[in-house]
């Protein structure tokens, strides 16, 4: 578990499951994130959970962290040790949007990352008209370096997809270049 001054990043719990299922099965929200709700219910969100907790995944419930309700969650995918990267991608309940507490777990999150993972690279992408995520990736220090043109389709419009990426800072002591 990691903490900061409002939020903690730690594993799911049988608690977080209503909210998990709301946010699985919020289709604007899906929408955002680059994802289409298919009418989850709790077994395909548990088997969902046990695909994000195996191989080169990691997981975290974004959770308040006085009262530990659930605000979000990170997932990391594609974790490479060799080439020392991984990609992202980030959840937040409407309710908690815009309060910081998404860019205080990706803080968090990126020094677990450096520190135990020795990553050097995290990647994301996001719809090019998400605008309020894409300045908060570039005051976290992402970068754009490509684009997907006309790559989602929602509600009957295609939409861009932006590829950012944030270079972690340098390795650990003694760690490989």
């Amino acid at each position: 578990m990691m903490a900061g001054e409002t939020v903690r990043l730690r594993a799911w719990c049988e608690a977080d499951l209503p909210a998990l299922l709301r946010w699985r099965n919020d289709v604007a929200l899906q929408a955002q994130l680059l994802a289409r709700a298919r009418g989850s219910n709790e077994a395909q969100v548990r088997e969902w959970l046990r695909e994000r907790a195996c191989g080169s995944n990691l997981f975290f419930v974004v959770a308040d962290r006085h009262t530990d309700a659930a605000l979000g969650y990170l997932q990391f995918t594609g974790l490479d040790s060799v080439d020392r990267r991984a990609d992202l991608g980030i959840c937040l309940a409407p309710e908690a949007q815009g309060r910081g507490a998404g860019s205080e777990a990706l803080r968090l999150a990126f020094a677990y990352l450096r520190e135990t993972w020795n990553l050097r690279k995290v990647s994301l992408r996001v719809r090019s008209d998400n605008e309020r995520a894409v300045r908060c990736y570039r005051r976290l220090g992402f970068e754009p370096c490509g684009l997907l043109r006309e790559h989602v389709c929602i509600e009957g419009s295609w939409r861009d997809v932006v590829l950012m990426d944030l270079f972690l800072g340098p390795a650990a002591p003694g760690a490989l270049p």
